[in-house]
């Protein structure tokens, strides 16, 4: 394939994440929730500076940020309930995933089906902090929907919470809260 068919591939990937409003928001009647794109946008600013802040590789925790939920162009926004519904979803994913990769020439093919494979399996301390600030940001969001009247964004808050295995993450998400009171 040429790159110009894979890079309008990619593209149109992009698209449908900027399209596609987070499934957990708008359940929760949030109005104008944001989008998967969105979300990948922040957890990437936060994976930035967190990396460098620990002296791990930003470039591949920006990559990881960017690309951890690019299968939900085909599969959906799915939670956590409706993924636990779902046999063989990580295959599907992965497949998704290695689609989108082979229509480039490597290094890029590799390094970005490398990349999603070290995020799923959070096989290194880039993908664990990527993971973790993929949390923070859901906590985050919902701490601003929260300041905005929806109550019903604790629920998430919460889950985001209890999801973040990183002390010094779950402390940051700990004290925002405390800014809202």
């Amino acid at each position: 394939m040429s790159l110009i068919k894979a890079l309008l591939n990619l593209h149109r990937t992009a698209v449908k994440l900027k399209e596609l409003r987070r499934t957990g928001w708008m359940e929760r009647g949030v109005p104008d929730p944001e989008s998967v794109a969105a979300h990948s946008f922040a957890v990437a600013l936060l994976a930035s500076v967190f990396a460098e802040l620990r002296g791990l590789d930003s470039s591949e925790a920006v990559r990881m940020a960017l690309i951890h939920d690019l299968p939900e162009s085909a599969t959906g926004d799915l939670t956590p309930e409706m993924k636990a519904r779902v046999t063989g979803l990580e295959d599907v994913e992965l497949k998704i995933i290695q689609e989108l990769a082979k229509e480039f020439p490597e290094p890029a093919a590799s390094r970005l089906l490398n990349s999603w494979k070290r995020y799923q399996g959070r096989s290194d301390p880039v993908a664990r902090l990527v993971r973790n600030l993929d949390k923070l940001e859901m906590g985050l969001q919902a701490l601003e929907y929260m300041r905005r009247g929806v109550e019903e964004a604790e629920e998430i808050y919460e889950s985001a919470l209890s999801e973040i295995d990183d002390e010094e993450i779950r402390r940051l998400l700990e004290a925002a809260r405390e800014t809202l009171t």
